[in-house]
């Protein structure tokens, strides 16, 4: 595995721009390093790291919804019937694929507070939000930035 890294030296100054990638205006040096080197994904993080952004190929953002079913599909492949909590942005893909797995969707509250203490009332395996929030049970039931971009690749 080779990684290229962009922006990878703290700094408070931000000379970079926001380091928030679900806003358009800050995707475009990902996506320009992933076309620039040929890479099989692109991977951007915010600035705390509790949320990770991924690319395709192409240098294409990929939205949260699909992450989260992406990844709730994987999770009941492992656990099936398990119980998969989302927030209300995440209906329609969501809701979909959770059901056609075998699982059951269960919406909660937009909100790190709000998921967490779903998934730990419902014993949820996993949990994600449109905002790249991905949450863990075997994880605490807390967020992660590094795990879901790990189970991608």
């Amino acid at each position: 595995v080779e990684f290229i890294k962009i922006h990878n030296t703290p700094d408070g100054t931000f000379p970079n721009g926001i380091p928030n990638p679900l806003l358009p205006e800050c995707r475009d040096d990902t996506r320009k390093a992933v076309i620039e080197h040929g890479a099989d994904m692109g991977i951007a993080f915010d600035g705390d790291f509790d949320r990770c952004f991924l690319f395709d190929e192409k240098g294409q953002f990929i939205e949260g919804y699909y992450i989260v079913g992406l990844l709730a599909e994987a999770f009941l492949e492992k656990h099936p019937g398990a119980k998969i909590i989302h927030d209300p942005r995440l209906t329609w893909n969501t809701e979909a694929v959770v059901t056609a797995a075998g699982g059951t969707p269960v919406m909660s509250k937009t909100g790190h507070a709000f998921i967490k203490e779903r998934m730990r009332t419902e014993d949820a395996i996993y949990g994600g939000e449109m905002s790249a929030h991905h949450y863990f049970r075997d994880f605490a039931y807390c967020d992660s930035g590094m795990i879901p971009w790990l189970l991608v690749a």
